[in-house]
């Protein structure tokens, strides 16, 4: 996904504690009024469960949302909304809708399982970094840019302590460079496009379209910011040509 952004800078555009209280739980999860007004046994729960198993595997989705629905309320009755089991029932739910490409309707189902799978199972377990991951594209849908930023931070992060792929760190900070530059926080856009810039010089040479066009955006965030020593410097050094306009073009 390229997130470089168009350089005509007079018109360019932007991309756009574990819960306490029972009953609060309940209603951050969205969780449906529940059909059955008894109180399922670990038996029958237990059996659910293995049906959800066999739905996801025959890639059953909406057959797997349903059971999971109303496993979800028994699992919390049961157990407690901190179970491993219950948020592994709340990450079925989301990773079905994903399969059917959809989000969950019930969006705090989908922060809420990315909140207690960090919580309690850690930040770098496989489960959380599929509830994060789901969270991150449901904000970016959504338009909920500033609340991205701090799960991009933190994929980043994780990244660099795994592997350090350079070339995804790289795709990474140009997501964070257009979600800087649309809550118009240039000096964090700023530094983003620093990273951008180094990383596509080591990754693919100066001579790539990404380092080029890094430089470019870089050059636009000087010009913003008004910080227009660095904006020759950088101008100069780079030999490239790049008008610095306000907004209204004088």
């Amino acid at each position: 996904m390229n997130f470089f952004l168009p350089v005509n800078h007079s018109n360019h555009s932007y991309f756009k504690s574990a819960v306490s209280a029972g009953l609060f739980l309940l209603l951050v999860l969205s969780i449906p009024a529940q059909s059955e007004t008894k109180q399922w046994s670990e038996r029958k729960f237990d059996r659910t469960i293995l049906s959800i198993d066999k739905d996801i595997t025959r890639k059953r989705w909406n057959s797997a949302i349903k059971r999971s629905q109303k496993a979800l309320p028994q699992c919390i009755a049961l157990y407690s909304v901190e179970s491993p089991t219950c948020i592994l029932v709340l990450k079925n739910i989301n990773q079905s809708y994903e399969k059917i490409r959809t989000f969950n309707p019930q969006g705090e189902q989908i922060k809420t399982a990315y909140r207690l799978s960090s919580d309690i199972l850690g930040p770098t377990h496989a489960t959380t970094n599929s509830a994060r991951d789901y969270y991150y594209k449901y904000l970016i849908f959504n338009e909920r840019y500033a609340e991205a930023i701090p799960l991009l931070m933190e994929i980043i992060s994780l990244e660099k302590s795994r592997d350090n792929d350079e070339y995804q760190l790289m795709e990474r900070y140009k997501q964070l460079y257009a979600l800087e530059g649309l809550t118009e926080n240039w000096p964090a856009e700023e530094a983003a496009l620093v990273m951008v810039i180094r990383l596509a010089q080591e990754v693919l040479g100066k001579d790539s379209e990404d380092f080029a066009a890094g430089v470019e955006a870089l050059a636009y965030n000087y010009c913003v910011q008004k910080k227009y020593y660095e904006y020759f410097q950088l101008i100069k050094e780079q030999q490239i040509e790049i008008s610095c306009l306000s907004e209204n073009g004088n």
